[in-house]
C-alpha cells in the first residue's frame, strides 16, 4: 500500500518553446498561496476539525540544543536561490513558490503533463560539507526524530482527495472527465497527505528547525518498477525525461540531500510516502555511513526490505531497490530515483497521476514507519462488485482485517449502518485520529462515488492510459 513556481523569463520562453514543439500547451499556473482542499468552495461539506501543527517541532530552541549544526550551517552560507522568508508551510497550505513548483507542458493526446526540473545546467541545491561523519550523524539523528514524529502525526491518504475531484467533478455537471481532468486545480493541504504533500511537510518541519537548511533540501521524483534501468537512462540521455517521447509518469515523490563528509560524496533521502522512518543514506563508495539493505516492515506472511544505492548507469539516480520475501520466495523490484535536478512538476504530474490511479488507500503509521490502521480498496468496473478492506491492531497484538462490500453503506437518512459494519468502524476510529461520525461519513461518501459507473469507468480509462504509455519503462 503503499505544488505555485516562480520561474525566469528564459523559463518561461523555453516552456512555451516546449509546447509548441510537442503540439501542447502550458498552462499557467495559478498563484495558490496557501493551496486549500477544492472542499473549501462548498458550504454543504462541513471540513472535520483535525489537528493542525502551529509548532512544526517539539524543539524549543534547535539554536541552543544544537550548536554544533547550527554552527556547521551558519560556515557555508550560501547566497539564497529564494527569499529567506519563504513561507514553506501555513495554517493548512504550502507556499508553493518556496517548493518552486510549476505547471507543465502538456501535450496534445497525452495523457499527462510533462514533467519539468530545474536547470540541467546547475547542480540540484547546494552540498552540505561535513567535517567528519560524526557531524553528519548528528544531523541525521535529528532529522529522524523530526521525520518518526511526522510519521505518528500524520496519515498517508489517497482517500479524501479522490472524494474532492469526484465532488468537483459533479458540481460542474460536465459528462467528459477526461477535459475535466486536464483543467482541474489539483488541491493540496495538511490534513489529506500523499508523497508530495508528505515531502512538502517534511521539509518545512526541518527549515523551521534550521532556516539554512532550505538551501540544500529538495524534491525529487521516481519512476516505480523500472523494468530496464540501463534502457531508462539511455532515453533520459537522448529524449530527456520531459520529453513525450519518454513516456514517464513519475507516480512517487521524495526529498533529497547532497552532501560531502571529507572527499566523500552521498545523498540522503526521505521517504515519508512509503513510510521510511529513517534518514536514507546513501554514499557514493558504499561505505560507511551508507545504510544499505534493511527491513521496512515484516508480517508473518511478508517480508518487505529496502535498499538504496547510486545507479551503475548514471549518478544522476539512485536505484531504489526492494526485497519481497514470502514463505522461501524472493522477489525483487527497482524504482529509479532522479537526484541530479530538483523536480518543479511535483504537483501538477505526480499528485494529478495519483487522482486517477485504481487503489486508494487511508493509514495511519507509527514512528518506525509500521503500517498499524486503515482502510484501502481497489477501483473495479463492475462498481457492484466494489469493497474496501479495514484493519487494525486488535487485542493480544493481533491484526484485525475485515472485507466489507460499499453496498453495505448505502443506508437512508436515521438509518444505522448494519452491526457488523459499526463494530468494526467503533475499533478502527481511534486509530485514524478520527471520531466515528467522520469515519462512517467518509465511508458513505467513498460509496457514493464508487457507485457512480459513469465516473468510476472514465477514471479507469485515463488510467489505462497512463500505463500504455509508461509500460516500457
Amino acid at each position: 500500500m503503499c505544488g505555485m513556481g516562480l520561474t525566469t523569463s528564459a523559463k518561461h520562453d523555453a516552456i512555451e518553446q516546449a509546447g509548441k514543439s510537442n503540439g501542447g500547451t502550458h498552462r499557467a499556473m495559478p498563484m495558490r498561496t496557501p493551496s486549500t482542499s477544492s472542499e473549501d468552495d462548498d458550504e454543504d461539506i462541513e471540513e472535520p476539525q483535525q489537528w493542525l501543527p502551529t509548532d512544526l517541532t517539539s524543539v524549543a530552541s534547535a539554536s541552543e540544543r544544537y550548536s554544533d549544526i547550527t554552527q556547521l550551517l551558519a560556515k557555508q552560507q550560501q547566497t539564497l536561490q529564494r527569499t529567506p522568508d519563504a513561507r514553506w508551510a501555513m495554517a493548512d497550505g504550502y507556499d508553493l513558490t518556496a517548493y518552486n513548483q510549476i505547471n507543465g507542458v502538456w501535450p496534445l493526446g497525452h495523457p499527462l503533463p510533462l514533467p519539468d526540473w530545474s536547470s540541467a545546467e546547475e547542480p540540484a541545491k547546494a552540498e552540505l560539507i561535513f567535517e567528519n561523519v560524526w557531524q553528519y550523524e548528528e544531523l541525521t539523528g535529528i532529522i529522524e526524530t523530526a521525520l518518526q514524529r511526522m510519521l505518528e502525526e500524520t496519515h498517508y491518504n489517497t482517500v479524501n482527495l479522490f472524494v474532492d475531484f469526484y465532488r468537483s467533478f459533479k458540481r460542474t455537471r460536465r459528462s467528459d472527465l477526461r477535459s475535466f481532468f486536464q483543467f482541474y486545480d489539483v488541491p493540496i493541504n495538511r490534513r489529506h497527505h500523499m508523497c508530495v504533500s508528505l515531502a512538502f511537510e517534511i521539509i518545512a518541519r526541518l527549515v523551521q528547525m534550521f532556516p539554512q537548511l532550505g538551501q540544500y533540501l529538495y524534491v525529487v521524483s521516481c519512476e516505480e518498477q523500472v523494468v530496464d534501468c540501463n534502457d531508462y537512462v539511455q532515453m533520459d540521455e537522448e529524449y530527456g525525461m520531459n520529453s513525450a517521447d519518454a513516456g514517464v509518469e513519475k507516480e512517487h515523490v521524495m526529498v533529497a540531500m547532497r552532501f560531502a563528509i571529507g572527499e566523500r560524496h552521498g545523498v540522503m533521502i526521505l521517504d515519508p510516502g512509503y513510510h521510511v522512518g529513517r534518514a536514507v543514506t546513501v554514499m557514493s563508495d558504499q561505505s560507511y555511513p551508507h545504510t544499505g539493505w534493511f527491513n521496512q516492515s515484516k508480517e508473518p506472511h511478508l517480508q518487505r526490505d529496502y535498499c538504496y544505492s547510486y545507479s551503475q548507469h548514471s549518478d544522476k539516480f539512485v536505484e531504489w531497490k526492494e526485497r519481497e520475501i514470502r514463505g522461501d520466495e524472493a522477489s525483487f523490484k527497482t524504482s529509479l530515483i532522479y537526484i541530479a535536478q530538483e523536480y518543479m512538476t511535483a504537483v501538477d504530474v505526480t499528485v494529478r497521476r495519483n487522482l486517477v490511479y485504481n487503489f486508494r488507500s487511508l493509514l495511519s503509521r507509527d514512528a518506525k514507519g509500521r503500517v498499524y490502521a486503515g482502510l484501502y480498496f481497489p477501483l473495479v468496473s463492475n462498481v457492484q462488485e466494489a469493497h474496501l478492506t479495514l484493519f487494525y491492531d486488535g487485542p493480544n497484538e493481533q491484526r484485525v482485517k475485515a472485507k466489507l462490500m460499499f453496498s453495505a453503506f448505502k443506508v437512508g437518512k436515521g438509518k444505522q449502518l448494519p452491526d457488523y459494519v459499526l463494530q468494526h468502524l467503533v475499533k478502527l476510529s481511534p486509530q485514524l485520529n478520527m471520531s466515528q461520525h467522520e469515519l462512517t461519513e467518509l465511508c458513505k461518501s467513498l460509496c457514493e462515488v464508487v457507485s457512480d459507473q459513469n465516473f468510476i469507468g472514465q477514471v479507469l480509462a485515463i488510467n489505462d492510459d497512463i500505463g500504455v504509455m509508461s509500460m516500457e519503462n
